[in-house]
């Protein structure tokens, strides 16, 4: 089996973002593509962000959008310039990072674990 690894990396806001395809391939003939995804990378931690995209540019799009937008608001945290995240946010995130728990989105998107999953399931968890 052959593989076919490409790798490309940038910088925003001085995080390094990994943008991955790797595809391997059958008796020289049929491919499989065994990795489509856009990487926030650690700076010097574990807390590694994965964001998968389909075979199309506007899905690639869309990832680094949303990683763009996550970095954006990592920033604004940093600076203390305090940010609860909307709707959409949260749900292009979740939609976008399936192994990302609700605990970590809870932390990243300032909404507590409980008004997510009000939000993702379309079911009041509220403790009335």
């Amino acid at each position: 089996m052959r593989s076919h690894m490409n790798n490309i990396r940038v910088t925003h806001l001085s995080e390094e973002i990994s943008i991955a395809q790797h595809k391997e391939f059958e008796g020289g003939v049929s491919q499989v593509t065994s990795v489509q995804e856009v990487a926030i990378l650690p700076t010097g931690s574990h807390d590694w962000v994965i964001m998968k995209y389909d075979d199309t540019l506007d899905s690639l799009i869309e990832t680094l959008q949303n990683a763009r937008t996550l970095i954006k608001k990592k920033k604004d945290l940093e600076y203390g310039v305090p940010k609860v995240w909307d709707v959409d946010d949260i749900i292009d995130t979740y939609d976008s990072s399936p192994d990302l728990t609700l605990k970590e989105l809870s932390r990243r998107s300032g909404w507590s674990v409980g008004e997510l999953l009000s939000l993702l399931t379309h079911e009041d968890v509220s403790n009335d």
